[in-house]
């Protein structure tokens, strides 16, 4: 294969499909051709659904999100491993020679900070460059009024002493 080998790690978050028009629009940035892979992993702690029911849900979710990305012009791949998030992501980017890793934050900031979260290992252990896309789950404008809102609550709230 010619061109760039960008490694996408897929979360089963239905924020991904949010994200992924920003992921191609990082990827043609790139000018090159781009040859995508899309990594879904079973991770095995997931005791709740059979592996081999999770890797056949994983496997519709990365053919839909292949075929989106084809309709881009970016040719997409997709790999299904078990095991460990974050080894299988660094182990398969090694094996791709891969340009970059894509991920998508799990939004759990506390994690990121004391260094124990997935994208963390990843950035520690990748053999290459880690981009890595938090998603916007509101609009700006909808974040504004939320943070007025819960401002204004708080400044109108009575202290607990005053309410009894």
């Amino acid at each position: 294969m010619t061109g760039r080998n960008i490694l996408i790690v897929v979360s089963d978050s239905g924020n991904f499909k949010k994200i992924l028009p920003e992921m191609v629009e990082w990827m043609r940035a790139l000018g090159d051709r781009i040859n995508a892979t899309l990594l879904g992993v079973a991770e095995f702690a997931e005791a709740a659904t059979p592996v081999l029911e999770e890797m056949k849900l994983k496997r519709v979710l990365l053919e839909e999100l292949a075929s989106e990305l084809e309709r881009h012009g970016i040719a997409a791949d997709i790999r299904i491993r078990t095991g460990e998030l974050a080894k299988e992501v660094v182990e398969e980017a090694g094996r791709l020679g891969a340009f970059a890793i894509l991920m998508t934050t799990g939004g759990r900031a506390g994690a990121l900070r004391a260094g124990i979260s997935t994208v963390n290992q990843v950035i520690r252990r990748a053999p290459c460059p880690v981009v890595v896309f938090k998603p916007r789950l509101l609009k700006f404008t909808d974040r504004v009024a939320l943070t007025l809102s819960s401002r204004i609550k708080r400044l109108t709230a009575k202290p607990a002493m005053e309410r009894s």
